[in-house]
């Protein structure tokens, strides 16, 4: 009889136990599935720090372009698809800039994709154009400049519309997420009034950059591009094309060419070298040390053409 009721009390405790354990697992998984956070990601850097400022610690932001990479050349990884699923929103630049986006939004199911060149009035690429015009065998520069981003106008235009997205994923947070917004653009506008001052105080306002990704930047601050290296992004200019450019070079009186860090800087070196010319830099998409912000990236770009200019 004894022996009976120690068993029952054994199988009693045993199975209260394995109850237990499972309650606690079901509330352990039911926790760690409502602390999940939303995920979302940024083509290029500028973006991705647009919304990480905006969204804080609410959504999980990731960013796609590598730092130091560029968007004109990059390839999507095996490893970054994987690493991207479950992401519910993807924000792009648009314009055939970061194409290779839909390589990973394709593969993520209840995924949207934000083109933000819908919130900003473009530019004509040839609106932009230089001191060339393509020749017949040459590629035509049909659509619009997808640079918007290095006007700082068009951010304010960015970010509010990165704010509505994620205030329509996480309506909770509508009023953290204004707050952000509200911040990053006080910020912003604060360090444009400086930008302003010094780049409206330069008489001399000319400059050569690297290739065609510079003209809502010169728009913004009253400059003027005389020359660009590279025709198109990533294509070689032709040895017509650098007879212009070293006209343009010497009847404008440039002291520097602006080369980019994420692009080769082997042939432009040769022909500051050439011209005897010093080689600066400009950053179209920062997210490195010393650039870890737009804002920063912003500051390096102005006082680099500044302190050539002044």
């Amino acid at each position: 009889m004894l022996k009976k009721i120690f068993l029952s009390v054994v199988l009693f405790f045993g199975l209260t136990l394995f109850l237990s354990g499972c309650s606690l697992q079901n509330t352990s998984e039911d926790t760690k599935n409502s602390d999940e956070k939303i995920k979302v990601a940024a083509s290029i850097f500028p973006i991705y720090d647009i919304a990480k400022e905006i969204a804080g610690d609410k959504i999980d932001v990731n960013l796609i372009l590598p730092s130091g990479a560029s968007p004109h050349t990059f390839e999507v990884s095996a490893s970054q698809i994987k690493n991207l699923q479950n992401t519910k929103l993807f924000f792009v630049i648009g314009q055939n800039l970061d194409g290779w986006v839909e390589d990973i939004s394709s593969s993520v199911s209840e995924s949207q994709t934000v083109d933000l060149s819908s919130s900003v009035e473009l530019q004509k690429l040839d609106e932009n154009s230089t001191n060339h015009k393509p020749d017949e065998d040459e590629e035509d520069t049909t659509g619009f400049d997808p640079h918007y981003w290095l006007s700082s106008q068009n951010v304010y235009l960015m970010a509010e519309e990165v704010m509505k997205q994620l205030v329509v994923l996480s309506p909770e947070n509508e009023t953290y997420f204004l707050g952000n917004y509200n911040n990053f653009v006080n910020q912003l506008q604060t360090k444009d009034v400086e930008w302003q001052e010094k780049m409206s105080s330069l008489t001399n306002k000319n400059i050569v950059v690297f290739h065609d990704a510079w003209g809502y930047f010169a728009d913004h601050f009253g400059l003027t591009v005389v020359g660009t290296f590279e025709p198109f992004p990533g294509q070689e200019p032709t040895p017509q094309y650098l007879k212009e450019l070293q006209v343009a070079v010497k009847d404008y009186n440039i002291k520097a060419l602006f080369a980019e860090p994420q692009l080769s800087q082997d042939s432009i070196k040769t022909l500051a070298k050439d011209l005897g010319v010093d080689i600066k830099v400009l950053d179209p998409t920062g997210g490195v040390e010393g650039r870890a912000s737009y804002i920063e990236m912003m500051d390096f770009n102005v006082e680099n053409i500044y302190g050539l200019l002044k």
